[in-house]
Formats: C-alpha cells, structure tokens, sequence
C-alpha cells in the first residue's frame, strides 16, 4: 500500500506541477498578447481559469496526504492519547463521508448535468472542469483510508506538540 500512496504522490505533484506551469505559461502569452500585440485573447483567460480549479484541488488533495493541511489541535490535545486516536478516528469517518457525498457523489451529478454544457470562448465541455472534483475526492478517500490503516498521522500530533 506504500508504494501505491508513493506512486499516487508523485501523480498528484506531477499533475500539480505541469497545471502551474501551463497557467504561467498561458498568463504570459496573456499579458504579451493584450499589451504588445494589443490582440485579445479570451481562449486563454478561460483556459487558465479552469486550470486553476484543477490546480487547486489536486493540489489540495496531495496536501491531504502529506498531511500537510491546517489542523486545529488545541481541542484535541486537552484529551489522553487514546482519547485523541478516537477523536481522529471520528475526523476520519467524517472526512470520508464529506468526500464520498459531496465531493464524488457530488461531482458526479455535477459533470453529468454539465457534460452539454461548453464553456463560451474555448468550446470545452464544462464535465471535463469540473471533474477534478470527484477525482480530487477519490485521492482524499484513498489517501484517508491508507493513513487509517497505517495509523499515521503527523509528527506534531503524535507528540501531542
């Protein structure tokens, strides 16, 4: 299971990384466009924006199983350690529910009421944009599921820091 959370990693961070790359590289040939061919170019503005929806949620889900998100401790490090393995083993349960509803569930009935839909300058069907919302919760799910297994959690956590 590690090599697979190790090799869903290196999707996530790669995926993230060409997604940033493509919208500099799209918001300088914006800039250059409107200002020294003094061309507008509105394909690219749309295009760069769904790309930040994808960037940020593929981004947000491999900072999930870094698990490098903000956390709120203060509450929980009042209790005993065992009391704080249930109290994250309840967070647990609920972040899977919140993904598996909202996030997959969710999405799905969002790209199947969008999939007619195209955006207006790039003709891109608008279920391709928002697709990266369930599959953004297919990684939170997978990667809540394998630091269950393996008891993980963060450094600071587990000291109770």
């Amino acid at each position: 299971m590690n090599k697979v959370k190790i090799f869903v990693d290196k999707i996530l961070l790669s995926l993230s990384s060409l997604l940033l790359i493509l919208m500099v590289v799209l918001t300088l040939w914006q800039v250059t466009a409107r200002y020294i061919l003094n061309v507008a170019s509105p394909a690219t503005e749309e295009l760069t924006r769904f790309l930040l929806i994808w960037f940020g949620l593929m981004t947000a889900a491999y900072v999930f199983g870094a698990k490098k998100h903000i956390a709120i401790l203060v509450f929980r490090e009042k209790f005993s350690p065992k009391t704080q393995l249930l109290i994250q083993r309840f967070t647990d349960l609920l972040v899977l529910l919140v993904a598996a509803i909202l996030m997959v569930y969710g999405g799905m009935k969002v790209v199947m009421l969008t999939a007619a839909q195209t955006a207006a300058a790039t003709g891109i069907s608008m279920a391709y944009v928002y697709f990266c919302l369930p599959l953004s919760g297919l990684f939170i799910i997978f990667y809540t599921i394998y630091h269950m297994m393996n008891n993980t959690t963060n450094e600071n956590e587990e000291v109770g820091v």
